[in-house]
C-alpha cells in the first residue's frame, strides 16, 4: 500500500515538474540528444563521438533517441518537435528509473524490517523526489546510477550479494562515485556468507564493469579513457564546499581592500569536463583539503567496519550513505544534482539520527532547487554576497546530513525499546540472509 502510494506521488509530482520545465538553457538535455541521435544514425561511441561520461550512462541517451521523432532538434530560444520529442522521452526514463529506485527502496525496508512510520517517510521522500529537487531530477541523468544503487542495496540485504554486485558494476560504470560502496558491501558479505563469496561479488563487480567499459576501450582506447579519467581530474566546482569558502574568502578579501586573493572562476572548466572552476591558489589548496578531508571519512568508514563484529543490516546503509554524504558535503566537485545519489540511501538509515538526515536531506534537495539555475548564474557571474552566503547555507545542510550519519551515539541514541527492536531486527537479517 504504502509502496503504491509512493509510485503515485513520484508519477504526479514529475508530471507537474516537467510541466514547469521550460528553462532549456538550463538542461543537459541538448548534449545528451546529441550523443543519443549520432550513435543511432550509426557513429560508434568514443571513437566517433567524444563523450565525456563513462559509458555505463550510454543507454540513458541512446533510448530516448530510437523512440523520439523528427529531425534537427532545437533547443533556443524555443524547442522544436525534434526536440521536445527527445527531453520528453528522456524525461519519461528518468520517471521509470525513479520509480524503479521507489520499489527497491521498499524491498530494502522490508528486509531491514522498519516500522510503519519510517516505512512512509522513506517512501514518501523518494517519491516527492521530483517535487522536491525540480527538473534536475527529470533532465540529468543521475536517476541511472541511483536505481543501480538501489538494486544493489536490496539484493544484498535481501541475501543475493552476487546480484548486489552485478548492479553495483553496472552503477559504477555510468558514474564512478557507487565504488565507494563496493568495500561495504564486500565487508557485510564477508560476515555473512564468508571471505571466499566477498571474493566473488567484487570479482563480479569488476568483471561487470569491464565488460562494459573494455570494449569501447578497444575500439577507442583515447576516448574511452578520457570519459573515465575525466571525472577524476575535474578542477574545484564553485559549488562545492572548497570553492563556496575560497569565493567566500576572495569576495572578502576584496571588499577589505586587500583584493580577491586571486580567487576566479573558468566557466570553461579547469579539469577536463566543461564546468564552471574556481581558478587561483586558494581554491587548489582549499580543493585538496575538502578532498583529503571526504577521504579521511570514507576511510575511516571503511576500517570501522572492517573492525565492527558482526554484520548489521541497519549499519551497512547507515555506513553507505555516510560515504557518499562525505564525497558530496567535502568534495571538490558537486554539481547540482549529485544530491540525487543520497535518495535512495539516507531514507533506509534507522532511529533519530536517520529522521534527522532524511530530513535535512529533503530541504538540501528543495535549496538546491531554488539555487540552480537562476541564482547559480547570478554567484558564476557576479558572485555576489547573497548567493554566496545562499549556497553556503545548502552546503551546510549536506553537512548536517554527514554529521547526522557519522556522529558519534550519544545525543542521537534511540530510546532503549528502539535499540531492542533493531536487536532482534539485526538477529532475524542474519538468520534470512
Amino acid at each position: 500500500m504504502l509502496t503504491a502510494a509512493a509510485l503515485a506521488l513520484l508519477l504526479v509530482t514529475a508530471a507537474f515538474t516537467w510541466a514547469r520545465a521550460n528553462d532549456a538553457s538550463s538542461w543537459d538535455v541538448p548534449l545528451y540528444q546529441s550523443f543519443g541521435d549520432r550513435i543511432v544514425s550509426g557513429d560508434v561511441p568514443y571513437r566517433d563521438v567524444r563523450i565525456e561520461y563513462p559509458p555505463g550512462a550510454l543507454p540513458a541517451f541512446v533510448l530516448p533517441s530510437l523512440v523520439a521523432s523528427g529531425d534537427g532538434p532545437v533547443y533556443e530560444p524555443e524547442m522544436n518537435d525534434a526536440a521536445r520529442s527527445y527531453a520528453r522521452s528522456f524525461a519519461a526514463l528518468m520517471t521509470l528509473l525513479l520509480a524503479a529506485t521507489v520499489v527497491l527502496t521498499a524491498v530494502a525496508l522490508g528486509a531491514l524490517d522498519v516500522t510503519v512510520g519510517h516505512a512512509a517517510l522513506a517512501l514518501g521522500l523518494v517519491g516527492a523526489t521530483p517535487l522536491l529537487l525540480g527538473e534536475l531530477a527529470l533532465t540529468r541523468f543521475d536517476a541511472l546510477p541511483v536505481a543501480l544503487t538501489a538494486l544493489s542495496i536490496a539484493a544484498v540485504l535481501r541475501g543475493r550479494p552476487r546480484l548486489a554486485a552485478l548492479a553495483l558494476g553496472a552503477a559504477i560504470s555510468a558514474k564512478l562515485y557507487p565504488l565507494l560502496l563496493l568495500p561495504l558491501l564486500a565487508i557485510h558479505v564477508a560476515r555473512r556468507r564468508g571471505a571466499r563469496e566477498a571474493v566473488v561479488g567484487v570479482v563480479i563487480a569488476a568483471a561487470t564493469v569491464a565488460a562494459i567499459v573494455l570494449p569501447f576501450v578497444a575500439l577507442a582506447p583515447g576516448d574511452a579513457w578520457f570519459s573515465i579519467r575525466a571525472q577524476l581530474t575535474r578542477g574545484v566546482q564553485v559549488e562545492s564546499l572548497p570553492g563556496n569558502v575560497a569565493i567566500a574568502l576572495g569576495r572578502a578579501a576584496d571588499e577589505l581592500g586587500l583584493g580577491a586573493l586571486g580567487v576566479g572562476v573558468d566557466e570553461g572548466g579547469t579539469g577536463a569536463v566543461r564546468s564552471a572552476d574556481v581558478t587561483g591558489g586558494l581554491g587548489q589548496v582549499l580543493g585538496a583539503l575538502g578532498a583529503l578531508a571526504a577521504i579521511a571519512v570514507v576511510l575511516a568508514v571503511w576500517v570501522l567496519a572492517w573492525r565492527r563484529e558482526g554484520a548489521s543490516a541497519g549499519r551497512l546503509v547507515r555506513d553507505c550513505a555516510a560515504v557518499v554524504a562525505a564525497q558530496l558535503a567535502l568534495g571538490r566537485v558537486l554539481s547540482p544534482q549529485f544530491v540525487l545519489w543520497l535518495v535512495p540511501l539516507v531514507p533506509l538509515v534507522a532511529g533519530r539520527r536517520g529522521r534527522l538526515a532524511s530530513v535535512l536531506l529533503a530541504v538540501a534537495l528543495v535549496a538546491t532547487q531554488v539555487w540552480f539555475p537562476d541564482l547559480y548564474r547570478d554567484y558564476v557571474n557576479d558572485r555576489g554576497a547573497l548567493e554566496t552566503g545562499y549556497l553556503a547555507l545548502r552546503n551546510l545542510l549536506l553537512l548536517g546530513v554527514l554529521a547526522a550519519l557519522v556522529w558519534p551515539a550519544a545525543g542521537l541514541v534511540r530510546s532503549p525499546r528502539s535499540a531492542t527492536a533493531a536487536k532482534s531486527t539485526n538477529a532475524g537479517a542474519t538468520g534470512t540472509a
